[in-house]
């Protein structure tokens, strides 16, 4: 009987002592539940928290890149570009150009003295708009680092672009060939009055090459070659001097 007795009270003590266990088992079991989740969750927050913050620097990079150079005019278009004689006059010339285009550079031989004729006498104003799509005549992107070496001579000395704008046109090289190097286009800076220190960092670094593809990307949304010319506006599709200065004419009224 107290055998018996004795053998009884082991079971429960015994049963106990398994229950107690699996308590305890399971108390664990769910603290360590309870932490991966909790680091599961710390995780996560800390994907998205990095997630934002590359976003973040991506996007700073990215406008940093495409930041315009200084002392751009807004035309009526609400499009900028590099001016040419008086804001007030109410006739405006756009003229889209890449520095690498052969064709530009005979627009220029042949009108630029008479647009810059009328812009001085106050009768119209000139917004010159680099553009870059003829990478692909050099071998080494030159439509874009002259584009870019541009807007870094407008950057810093605004009155000396016309004249670095006008010997890149006169020094422009072959289709096909490397296009100037950016120690040539120093120099034409230098001779233009630009100290090549003030543009060194920013031509050859191509600082502005961001901005120039956006406004080229712009560009040929609507337009697929260079020079492309308005006329407040209007493209004007022949640009022979005489039919561009009676276009002219006629807006001037």
């Amino acid at each position: 009987m107290g055998n018996a007795r004795q053998a009884k009270n082991t079971r429960e003590k015994a049963a106990q002592l398994r229950q107690e266990a699996e308590r305890q088992q399971a108390r664990r079991r769910n603290v360590t539940v309870a932490v991966s989740v909790l680091a599961l969750l710390a995780l996560i927050i800390g994907m998205t928290v990095l997630v934002r913050t590359l976003n973040a620097q991506q996007k700073r990079r990215e406008a940093a890149a495409a930041a315009p150079p200084a002392n751009l005019y807004t035309a009526t278009d609400g499009l900028s570009g590099v001016l040419y004689g008086k804001p007030a006059a109410t006739v405006t010339v756009t003229t889209y150009e890449d520095f690498q285009c052969p064709a530009c550079q005979r627009f220029e031989e042949t009108d630029s003295a008479m647009l810059r004729s009328y812009a001085d006498q106050g009768k119209i104003k000139i917004v010159y708009r680099p553009v870059a799509i003829l990478d692909r005549a050099s071998t080494t992107n030159y439509s874009t680092r002259a584009g870019s070496a541009a807007a870094a001579v407008l950057n810093v000395a605004p009155d000396k672009y016309m004249a670095f704008h006008d010997a890149l046109f006169k020094a422009q090289p072959e289709e096909g060939s490397a296009g100037l190097a950016d120690a040539q286009l120093l120099d034409i800076a230098a001779q233009a009055g630009v100290p090549k220190a003030a543009v060194e960092q920013a031509i050859t670094s191509q600082k502005f090459k961001g901005w120039l593809a956006k406004v080229t990307d712009d560009f040929t949304k609507k337009y697929n070659s260079t020079p492309t010319i308005l006329v407040n506006g209007t493209q004007i599709t022949d640009y022979a001097p005489d039919k561009l200065k009676a276009a002219i004419d006629k807006a001037i009224g």
